[in-house]
């Protein structure tokens, strides 16, 4: 009994002391998955690797959201398939810049004041061929990753959305992303997750009521 005891007692101040979790309570208005959790670590516990090294990855982890939509599928399609308006419903984006010399590719930029400073995360990412009004997905480029935390972490993800029609005026929408976790981050693996899902659950919300906002203007203009 006194062991167990002993084990709730650590698991629960390590919960507490985690950035992961405290940003969790704060409704992490910085980033979700791995950018924000590593700008956290870095801020309390680590220093990026010096002489132009990297973190390695230890494992893959991924995390969905799902919602319905009271607009036609073909519109909540058109909404995801225009990467620039993302950062109307994932306020953690800062930007998705399509790639002039190839529209497939767009750099996605993310960024949050944590532990007294600024910090900025991007990647390229590529688009897969879609296929249209059911599913889009892409995955980032590999030694893409730039800004104050780009240089010793090149996280690797992946992602798609799918949309199944559930009536004329309703359809499902499923966010699905993958992605690598730091080995430095690896004991925070278990904590990661759940709360990257609600993140990406809220961006649902956002996007319920962005695609409902723009049908009533449409309708209205």
């Amino acid at each position: 009994m006194a062991s167990r005891q002993s084990s709730h007692r650590l698991a629960t101040t390590s919960m507490r002391s985690s950035p992961v979790v405290l940003q969790h309570r704060s409704r992490l208005r910085g980033g979700p998955a791995v950018a924000t959790a590593a700008a956290a670590l870095g801020g309390r516990r680590l220093r990026a690797p010096q002489n132009g090294s990297r973190w390695t990855c230890a494992q893959w982890l991924e995390s969905s959201a799902m919602i319905e939509c009271d607009v036609p599928l073909e519109l909540a399609f058109a909404l995801w398939e225009d990467r620039g308006r993302i950062p109307q419903w994932m306020p953690w984006i800062t930007s998705v810049v399509v790639q002039e010399e190839d529209p497939r590719l767009s750099r996605w930029t993310l960024s949050t004041f944590q532990f007294g400073r600024q910090w900025e995360f991007s990647w390229l990412a590529q688009n897969l061929t879609p296929l249209r009004n059911q599913k889009i997905h892409w995955r980032s480029v590999p030694g893409s990753t730039a800004g104050s935390l780009g240089g010793a972490l090149d996280v690797q993800n992946r992602g798609q959305i799918r949309f199944l029609r559930k009536g004329p005026q309703r359809c499902q929408v499923k966010l699905t992303i993958s992605y690598e976790v730091p080995s430095a981050m690896a004991p925070f693996a278990s904590l990661l997750n759940p709360v990257v899902e609600g993140i990406l659950q809220a961006d649902m919300v956002r996007f319920k009521d962005y695609a409902a906002a723009h049908l009533a203007n449409t309708k209205a203009a």
